[in-house]
């Protein structure tokens, strides 16, 4: 009953944080006063009002008398004001037609007949967020602005936009974003193009979403449930025009949306335009929405799925099996739930979890609920297994189940999850664009469910679900949902080496034999489509297009306010470098604080070290806590929190401190207790047990891999700006490929000697557990603050004094100046960064609306609009200005557009006036709000790199002077960029190879590759990765030794006998003598003289083994398989085993 009474006392504390939380900026203003149930005003009959405790704010449900239309007001005092429109959209087929009638409908309007209205907007008008998104079952159009009256005109814009689209008068836009042929003349081959169909190639070219999508087609088979909402790209193409104007006519009516208004404002406004402009001209209509309900199954089904990959790829162990079970009228309550249960099982030291590890059936378990559903989806995902053991992992998870309802699931650990649920939830007005993500949830709800009750019952429903679990609730629930549920699928994803290139090679020979049944009068048709569509698509904007851009615009340069919130920021000092910092903020009896740990003493070739020990913290036994209790205890009071390697940079990012970090977020009343988990992680963690080593270093090179064919923009990014400076170079070399190549070799290590890798980590807990140079930093009120200066030096006071010898991390590796990266994928991500150093600039505020002109006015309608690429991305940071594009048919086409930007800027036609426009964008994104305890922290983050309020009004003041000249005078910046810019492409085989000249290194991941011999320099730098400057370390050291003339033959292959001396040097310098029973070697006489004691050596202690016919072949020459074998047997020898 105890923890139960402590849980509840938690409630209590927690639920006191929601009487605080919206900016003091915002605090103070008044609200409208809200109407009457049954109040009608400009045609909206008001139907419930709500409290909405989590966010401090009321919900006003409004009906539209005459048609029905439905919308959601949620008052709130947040000036980050938003409304959204949404419609229940079912994906009838795969063609993804609501996902381009998406795009279509964003482009222009009757009202606003501009080819790309959504770029206008978000580049040219004060808004802090606008976009549109398509789901299984609704398409739904949200936009933000801190300008009510800014908003307003917004709200105008896309209501037209969703109403009276301009594709009924122009087909240009569905073919630009949907999919078209493409013959520049009648010699030329046929070819498909269109954003969505680019996109989409993109999206579904990995395999967890293949995965993904599997399983719906297997438990909602003959289903909309089943279908890919945004198309496959193999289906778009069979997609018409007329499908796209009958979809708007039958799905975008009134009588089928709901809206949603938020924030502080004048929703009387909103209601008179909406209804004068726009919903008065329609009637109420019944309107029939397939929800594809499938009626459970009396039985599981199973079903094999295969995904297509390159034929150099590497299937060993690469499929994902998926066991799902499908959710029919579910409740709320049962949904949250649902997502605890998913919480609960997804801990490393679930039952579950440890179960998977043990029998070793894939690189990582996953649990996850995909509630985008009318019927949502638990399912339990084994990655990177082989799918031969798809039934010994349904039985796995069968039993783990079976055991839990019988057993009952640890009440500790579900009420540290419930606590931690509640807390997150109770802060949700941390969030950024609070308005936009709430009203996006809110309108999946109602499309799923006609349920708007959600987020006014979240408090509810936890406090319910934490009084239940004392009586079963949470074995009742997996039993009913996952036990007792038939209404499930076994689906396997199997990889299949070559089908990408089978099907490349039919898609080809589809578009040549449908060229070749053409008519020659047919042939002409598409050239002369062709050509409209691109003179069409090359227009400018004329006189007129600026007056409609005008009409968009309500807020003035002059009347941009140059002020941002300054936080008195406290920082105390000791003579050991401890640093006790605090930052007040208006909230209640809550608080975030940090700890930063200084890991300046790690060596450069322990680096990958340190990073898997951090991310063992918490994760691993201490001396007070098995590594079950201590999950427990850490997501009790710290949510889950866990350790990460970070840095401060400073000025220009080559001086940087590395850190270790851990935040969390809790309740004061449990201060002490948080403290307490914290400093047992810090001095008592163990490293006695290879067990869960081994599972989360599985788990880790799973992820990487997922992250890299998922995410693969993010594997761009950091290479290539790894270059930029030594701070970027130091968070990529320990997290990109270095570090997965790292966790492999690990990974053997394991197997062969895990005593040695536990000695390793426990060798690095004791070098960077210290409290020389520590800082803290903490987020809350003034109350709170006191309490953590008084608790938190019981937690310093406590960790050991050591000195610190800084190390050089500014020779480590890094990546090439012009880099491709072959992954499976079947489009291109194509970047360009540089310094401003190189470019020959200094940092400007000016740069943020230089980038937004040059966005919409070049790159965005040549490389998405012109190329159909699905986006592009440009950036200037503090450091650094790059350009990128993401999920690209092209590489060297998009270099080119990138080649031609110095001329562009250059002789750009461009007034005082119009770049005004992109003036109030640049100000409204670096003037968004944020929550209280988030801002503090961020404040106290910028004041640890040196930055100050001082600066960020400078940056304000600075876009708001920029100038037509500022834009021309950017021409130098960027032709300097050109030449001493880092190129660098993730992307396909095929298409890399075609631009291989454009590359100084190309690298693979994830594929199949000849073991390639290797070079007398290449073994140093296999040997010693992750040292600076290995080839020179290996001649200092003696490993690699030359003729006494300066020549080392760095570049000449590596033979046997030469690696056996290598070898035999090291083991000596290690003060190991290698020996042992004397052995034949058969080809001995042809081992050079120089060579013979070396071969001898190894050969007779067992570190090298002769072939079949006892031959050492002394000249033969090395591959890089052979020499790492050898040097784990070496490491083997020299530890004893």
């Amino acid at each position: 009953m105890k923890r139960f009474l402590s849980f509840t006392l938690t409630i209590v504390m927690v639920l006191s944080l929601c009487l605080s939380g919206i900016p003091v900026s915002a605090a103070q203003i008044e609200l409208k006063p809200l109407p009457q149930v049954g109040e009608v005003i400009s045609g909206f009959k008001t139907t419930e009002i709500k409290d909405m405790e989590l966010i401090q704010s009321k919900a006003v449900l409004f009906e539209h008398v005459k048609t029905g239309a439905e919308l959601l007001y949620i008052q709130s005092k947040d000036i980050d004001r938003s409304f959204e429109v949404t419609f229940r959209t079912p994906a009838v087929d795969n063609t993804g037609v609501n996902h381009i009638l998406e795009h279509i409908t964003v482009s222009g309007s009757k009202k606003y007949p501009l080819k790309d209205l959504l770029f206008t907007v978000a580049n040219q008008t004060y808004s802090t967020f606008i976009n549109a998104f398509t789901s299984a079952t609704m398409t739904s159009y949200p936009v933000s602005s801190m300008s009510e009256e800014q908003l307003l005109k917004l709200t105008d814009a896309y209501m037209d936009c969703v109403y009276n689209p301009s594709v009924y008068d122009d087909k240009n836009i569905f073919l630009r974003e949907g999919w078209r042929y493409e013959m520049a003349d009648a010699g030329a081959p046929l070819t498909i193009n269109g954003i969505v169909y680019n996109e989409m190639k993109g999206a579904l070219g990995n395999i967890s979403s293949a995965a993904s999508n599997n399983v719906t087609g297997a438990l909602f088979p003959n289903s909309v449930q089943s279908n890919v909402s945004g198309g496959k790209p193999e289906n778009i193409k069979d997609l018409t025009y007329e499908q796209i104007i009958n979809t708007h006519k039958t799905y975008y009516h009134p009588s089928n949306s709901l809206m949603v208004l938020y924030g502080n404002l004048d929703y009387t406004k909103f209601l008179k335009l909406i209804n004068d402009e726009y919903l008065s001209k329609f009637d109420k209509k019944a309107i029939e929405v397939d929800e594809g309900i499938v009626t459970p199954f009396t039985q599981k089904v199973e079903k094999t799925c295969v995904f297509p990959v390159t034929a150099a790829s590497n299937t060993e162990n690469a499929a994902q099996i998926d066991y799902a079970f499908a959710l029919t009228n579910v409740s709320d309550e049962d949904l949250m739930g649902i997502g605890i249960l998913a919480s609960v099982l997804n801990q490393n030291t679930s039952s579950l979890k440890l179960a998977f590890a043990e029998k070793q059936l894939g690189g990582r378990l996953a649990v996850s609920v995909n509630d985008s559903k009318i019927q949502p989806i638990i399912t339990f995902s084994a990655q990177n297994t082989d799918p031969s053991k798809a039934k010994e992992f349904k039985a796995l998870v069968d039993n783990s189940i079976a055991d839990l309802i019988k057993n009952g699931f640890d009440k500790e650990m579900v009420a540290a999850t419930i606590s931690s649920t509640l807390l997150s939830s109770s802060n949700i007005t941390e969030m950024s664009n609070l308005g936009i993500n709430l009203g996006m949830s809110i309108s999946l709800l109602w499309a799923n469910y006609d349920n708007f009750d959600y987020y006014t019952n979240v408090l509810q429903n936890i406090e319910g679900i934490s009084k239940k679990v004392s009586k079963g609730y949470m074995e009742d629930l997996t039993s009913k949902y996952i036990q007792k549920n038939n209404h499930a699928a076994l689906v396997t994803t199997v990889p299949e080496a070559g089908l990408t290139e089978k099907q490349a090679e039919q898609e080809l020979q589809y578009l040549a034999d449908l060229k070749a049944s053409m008519t020659s009068q047919e042939i002409d048709k598409i050239v002369s489509d062709t050509k409209a569509y691109n003179e069409w698509n090359a227009r400018q904007a004329n006189e007129t297009d600026q007056e409609i851009v005008k009409k968009l615009q309500v807020v003035k340069v002059e009347d941009l306010p140059v002020e941002v919130k300054k936080y008195d920021i406290k920082d105390v000092s000791s003579n050991d470098g401890v640093r006790i910092m605090s930052a007040q903020a208006d909230v209640g009896a809550t608080g975030l604080t940090s700890l930063l740990l200084d890991t300046s003493a790690v060596p450069a070739e322990k680096l990958h070290l340190l990073q898997l020990y951090t991310s063992l913290l918490g994760k691993v036994s201490t001396e007070n806590y098995t590594r079950e209790q201590l999950a427990t205890q850490a997501m009790r009071y710290l949510s889950g929190a866990g350790f990460s390697l970070s840095t401060i940079p400073q000025g220009d990012w080559n001086e940087f401190a590395p850190i270790i970090t851990t935040s969390w977020l809790g309740v004061m009343g449990e201060y002490d207790e948080q403290l307490s988990v914290v400093k047992e992680i810090l001095l008592n963690t163990k490293f006695d047990d290879a067990a869960p080593v081994v599972d989360l270093v599985n788990q880790q090179i799973s992820n990487i891999k997922n992250q890299i064919t998922n995410s693969p923009l993010n594997l761009l990014v950091m290479r290539n700006l790894a270059l930029s400076n030594n701070c970027s170079n130091y968070q990529n070399y320990l997290s990109g490929l270095d570090y997965y190549n790292f966790l492999t070799e690990v990974e053997k290590a394991l197997k062969s000697n895990p005593d040695a890798v536990l000695a390793q980590l426990e060798a690095m807990h004791e070098l960077v557990v210290n409290r020389t140079n520590i800082i803290t930093m903490f987020s809350g009120n003034e109350d709170s603050i006191a309490q953590y200066e008084k608790a938190i030096k019981s937690l310093i006071d406590a960790l050991p004094v050591k000195a610190i010898v800084a190390q050089d991390y500014s020779a480590l590796p890094t990546p090439a100046q012009r880099e491709a990266i072959v992954i499976d994928t079947p489009v291109q991500y194509n970047m360009i960064s540089a310094t401003y150093e190189d470019m020959g600039a200094e940092f400007n505020g000016k740069f943020f609306p230089i980038a937004s002109v040059i966005s919409e006015n070049y790159i965005t309608p040549k490389i998405r609009l012109g190329y159909g690429a699905y986006d592009n991305l440009l950036e200037f940071s503090t450091t650094a200005f790059m350009m990128l594009s993401y999920r690209d048919p092209n590489i060297k086409e998009t270099f080119d557009v990138y080649k031609g930007l110095p001329d562009f800027v250059r002789n750009i036609s461009l007034t005082q006036e119009e770049l005004d426009r992109y003036i109030l964008k640049a100000f409204s994104s670096s003037t968004t709000t944020s929550g209280e305890l988030s801002g503090a922290s961020a404040a106290m983050n910028d004041y640890l790199m040196g930055k100050t309020a001082d600066d960020q009004l400078k940056i304000l003041r600075e876009i708001k002077s920029t100038t037509v000249q500022d834009v021309k005078d950017s021409a130098a910046m960027f032709e300097k960029l050109l030449e001493k810019g880092v190129y660098s492409t993730v992307g396909s085989a095929e298409k890399i190879s075609a631009n291989k000249d454009l590359y100084d290194s190309i690298l693979t991941f994830g594929q199949d590759q000849a073991d390639e011999t290797l070079t007398r320099a290449q073994l140093f730098e296999l040997l010693l990765q992750g040292v600076p400057n290995p080839v020179e370390i290996a001649k200092q050291q003696g490993l690699l030794q030359g003729d006494g003339k300066g020549n080392y033959f760095k570049e000449d292959k590596l033979t046997m006998e030469q690696l056996a001396i290598i070898l035999n040097r090291l083991a000596l310098m290690n003060g190991a003598q290698l020996g042992g029973d004397e052995v034949v070697i058969s080809d001995m006489d042809s081992v050079s003289s120089w060579a013979k004691e070396s071969v001898q050596a190894l050969v007779y202690s067992g570190v090298a083994k002769l072939d079949e016919n006892g031959n050492f072949n002394p000249k033969a020459e090395v591959t890089a398989s052979t020499a790492q074998t050898l040097a784990m047997d070496l490491i083997n020898k020299l530890s004893g085993n």
